[in-house]
């Protein structure tokens, strides 16, 4: 870090006093950091962590103890729990994300910058999922909507003066209010979306998996089902079974399924605000971790997460590969 930097303590993170002259930083024993034997000043210098001043700034704030301040700086530095600001706040929230994740805090924010994912669904899902990838910092939102803004699409996003408009323009507009620098041009050519997210269709229709199967697309389910938020399970193809191999497993237990899977092909089914946000807020999080899926696969991978925001439940359930599918899922 050089004088003009802006050093600030990982959004979330509070310095908090212990005793006399000893302080932690952090909850959570895994990050916290514990600190004693400070100078007044030190800790002043702490709690002026904030991003709005300069290192040189806080150094004078430190006064005589610079030394031991710059000292603290660096620790805080290789636990991860230190960033430089962001003026115009456009990075991404990223927080503690990083730190679970076992990424640096800028890394993890120029990473999602480069990512592309579409968002694809006609429904209230679509435009929350939309505008939290925003927030995250995910660099190119394309969504992939028909229709016009009916009153079903209000509250998660979109409100009354978007009535009428076209779908895919008001929800490409909630994510430029989030960050105007976000791009939401369609990816054409070589520019493939990293994952598209099918929303909304409580079975998505089998045209559109088709084309994301034969283009190798990796896509991830997220739907309300009777109240019931379902997100998974992620199909990369060729390496996870597919969402054919779930309908298999599904005809194997009843015969009816495929009669009544083409009845809701496509089909949303209107679900409650506190649904819809509970639903895409885990959907974003495994976004977020299929995407930087460096270390270990997603809790999604194989798998349906089950969320009943009324019970306060979440149920996983595994889809392995079928035998007989034609996806060649190892």
């Amino acid at each position: 870090m050089d004088d003009q930097s802006h050093p600030q303590l990982l959004p979330g993170l509070q310095v908090l006093e212990r005793g006399t002259a000893e302080v932690q930083i952090g909850l959570d024993p895994r990050f916290a950091v514990v600190a004693g034997g400070l100078g007044p000043t030190v800790i002043e210098a702490l709690r002026a962590l904030d991003g709005r001043r300069t290192l040189r700034n806080l150094l004078e704030i430190a006064g005589e103890h610079t030394e031991e301040f710059k000292a603290l700086l660096a620790a805080l530095h290789r636990r991860g729990l230190l960033r430089e600001a962001d003026p115009k706040n456009r990075g991404g929230e990223t927080g503690l994300w990083a730190l679970r994740a076992g990424h640096r805090d800028d890394r993890e924010r120029a990473r999602r910058r480069q990512c592309a994912v579409a968002v694809r669904g006609e429904g209230r899902l679509a435009t929350a999922v939309a505008a939290l990838l925003a927030t995250a910092g995910i660099g190119h939102i394309d969504v992939i909507a028909d229709g016009t803004v009916g009153a079903a699409d209000l509250g998660s996003g979109l409100a009354e003066p978007d009535l009428g408009t076209a779908r895919r323009q008001a929800i490409a507009d909630a994510v430029h209010r989030v960050d105007p620098t976000i791009l939401t041009t369609r990816l054409f050519g070589d520019r493939k979306p990293d994952l598209v997210l099918l929303t909304d269709a409580v079975v998505p229709a089998p045209e559109v998996l088709a084309e994301l199967m034969a283009a190798k697309t990796a896509h991830l389910p997220v739907r309300i089902r009777d109240g019931i938020g379902i997100v998974g399970p992620l199909v990369v193809p060729g390496r996870t079974s597919c969402l054919t191999c779930a309908d298999l497993h599904r005809t194997e237990r009843d015969q009816s399924w495929p009669r009544i899977a083409g009845q809701l092909a496509g089909r949303a089914q209107q679900a409650c605000l506190a649904d819809v946000q509970s639903c895409a807020s885990l959907a974003v999080a495994q976004t977020l971790r299929a995407l930087c899926a460096d270390r270990e696969p997603p809790p999604v991978w194989n798998t349906t997460l089950e969320l009943d925001a009324f019970a306060g439940t979440v149920k996983n359930r595994w889809w392995p590969p079928h035998a007989k599918c034609q996806c060649r899922a190892r």
